[in-house]
């Protein structure tokens, strides 16, 4: 007879966390477990985006979480910050792993951060397969810009995201741009490598609370960037982008629902010098996540320059679901541009210059006035149900799995 895999799922990011990586990881490892595999989790205590680890003893039915690093302190700097997620995570996951290394027949690894899977596949049996799921190329988003230090650091990630990927038997990435990355750059045979696009993670399309509504008054349109803030997001011009935009169009209403250092800066100056019609607030609880969608006339999903086919946002799918227009910050030949094209919900800006984004918003504005949400959804539908959902990406890891024989 031939048992479900034995997973072994290595992230830092898990349950209870309500946005990014976190969210992906808990609906896939429940989903897992619900077609009867046994999934043990080594993860972190909650920490993302504030960047402050939080005690946790929130369980999944049916899932074995080993959480630590509740008192690692991160720094304000993001390289150093993301080298301490780097060395600490790989100590923990080796650490777990070495103690219970036999019994799996399949790990999930999920990256970034990535050093922890050079030990981890070391540890484990020739046996067990490996399957890595790539969100985002820290080694391509980290070489953008940046002085000496950094270009030399991120080639330094380079080199180990390439050793990563390189151990792994099965690749899973989230978009086809992200897999030709990986083949060209990182030299991973392309029948090793699966596109999987992110999946929607919302309860109901259809439902509008009223926990935000204070938030949201009457009479304008409402611009919405909601989601962590770093690097890849350039939140310093698109803090400027509102700033200038405010002023443009005086029946919009701009939002930022974030958390973490570089929001918590950029509330600040906000606050020095406040703005009617900006507003900064903190992230969203997830029971309210389809509120805050159905309130949008237009969410955001700004990207820095060539940085765009190193990832392609997980909370794609759920925005397209909620029938929002979209103004995407990356160039028009990128996988999200031609997502939006193909869908008709939403305006690629090529770039960052303002008068391109007061142009491109001025679009999408319009769009959103012209097209009620119910079309939007309707255009959408199609390519989510056959391209945005959950269930190749469930079958891509069993498909990859090792099957126990018992």
């Amino acid at each position: 007879m031939v048992k479900p895999a034995n997973l072994l799922f290595l992230s830092p990011f898990f349950y209870p966390d309500a946005i990014s990586t976190g969210k992906y990881n808990s609906v896939l490892v429940q989903a897992l477990v619900d077609r009867g595999v046994t999934v043990k989790v080594v993860c972190s205590h909650p920490f993302y985006p504030a960047w402050r680890p939080v005690r946790s003893a929130d369980r999944l039915a049916g899932v074995d979480i080993r959480r630590a690093g509740v008192n690692v302190r991160y720094p304000r700097a993001i390289i150093l910050r993301r080298l301490v997620l780097e060395f600490w995570f790989a100590w923990h996951a080796s650490w777990t792993t070495w103690r219970q290394r036999r019994g799996w027949s399949t790990a999930v690894s999920v990256f970034p951060p990535t050093l922890f899977c050079l030990i981890v596949t070391n540890l484990l049996p020739a046996s067990t397969k490996k399957i890595g799921i790539v969100h985002d190329l820290q080694g391509i988003l980290g070489l953008s810009g940046g002085n000496w230090t950094q270009r030399v650091l991120s080639r330094v990630v380079h080199f180990v995201e390439k050793r990563a990927f390189r151990s792994c038997d099965t690749l899973i990435v989230l978009s086809r741009g992200m897999a030709a990355k990986i083949v060209d750059e990182y030299k991973v045979e392309r029948d090793r490598v699966v596109v999987c696009y992110p999946f929607v993670t919302l309860k109901s399309v259809d439902r509008v609370g009223m926990s935000l509504a204070g938030k949201f008054p009457d009479g304008f349109q409402h611009v919405v960037y909601s989601g962590a803030l770093g690097k890849k997001q350039n939140p310093y011009r698109l803090f400027s982008f509102f700033g200038a935009a405010v002023t443009r169009f005086p029946g919009v209403h701009f939002h930022v629902f974030s958390d973490g250092p570089i929001f918590e800066d950029l509330r600040k100056r906000h606050r020095a010098g406040p703005v009617d019609r900006i507003s900064f607030d903190g992230l969203v609880p997830e029971a309210d996540l389809e509120e805050l969608y159905a309130r949008s006339n237009v969410q955001l999903i700004p990207q820095l320059e060539d940085t765009s086919e190193a990832c392609l946002p997980s909370k794609l799918p759920n925005i397209l679901a909620m029938g929002c227009a979209v103004l995407a910050i990356c160039p028009t030949e990128t996988e999200l541009a031609q997502i939006l094209k193909q869908t008709g919900c939403g305006v690629a800006a090529e770039s960052w210059d303002l008068d391109v984004l007061m142009q491109k918003l001025s679009q999408v504005l319009d769009q959103d006035k012209s097209q009620s949400r119910h079309q939007r959804q309707a255009l959408a539908a199609p390519l989510l149900k056959t391209e945005f959902s959950l269930e190749p990406l469930i079958d891509a890891v069993l498909s990859r799995s090792a099957s126990v024989n018992v």
